[in-house]
Parts: C-alpha cells; structure tokens; sequence
C-alpha cells in the first residue's frame, strides 16, 4: 500500500486485512469493517427488523352497552319467585 495524505494502515475488525482508513466502516455492532471495491467487503448492514417494535395489544371493546337493571325481587315487593314459578 503507498502513502495517500490524510489516510492511514488499519487493519479490518472482522477479516485482518490491511486496508487504508478510508475502505473502512464502523458497523453497528461497534467493529470496522471493510466495506467497498478491492475488499473483503466485510460489512454486514443491521436487519430492519431489529428496530422492529410491537403493537400494543387492546383487549377490551371501543365501547359497552349500560348494565340493565333486572326484576325488583326483593320481599314484599309482589315479584318474588315462589316454589309454584319453579
């Protein structure tokens, strides 16, 4: 490799190749890599669904209907259920 100003000899995180400081990338698992022509184009790019995050789940239903009151059968109220009704 010859001299370029400005550029340095570094060697590749993945492979350990010798390659100037501009054929390199910084990867998002924190390494740099080669990435490029005239390399081992050891640059792997993250998966989109990495940053893939959930929906939120909603389980009850947009909107009820009002509890109905049932029949007053309390005692002595004319609606109670007698051994006859059953």
């Amino acid at each position: 490799m010859a001299y370029v100003a400005g550029r340095w000899k570094v060697q590749c995180q993945r492979c350990g190749r010798d390659y100037l400081s501009n054929q390199l990338r910084r990867e998002w698992t924190g390494l740099r890599v080669c990435t490029g022509e005239d390399t081992s184009d050891c640059y792997d790019p993250r998966h989109p669904l990495d940053s893939l995050r959930g929906k939120k789940d909603r389980q009850s239903p947009p909107w009820v209907a009002p509890a109905q009151d049932g029949p007053d059968i309390t005692p002595g109220s004319g609606n109670e259920v007698t051994s006859e009704d059953l």
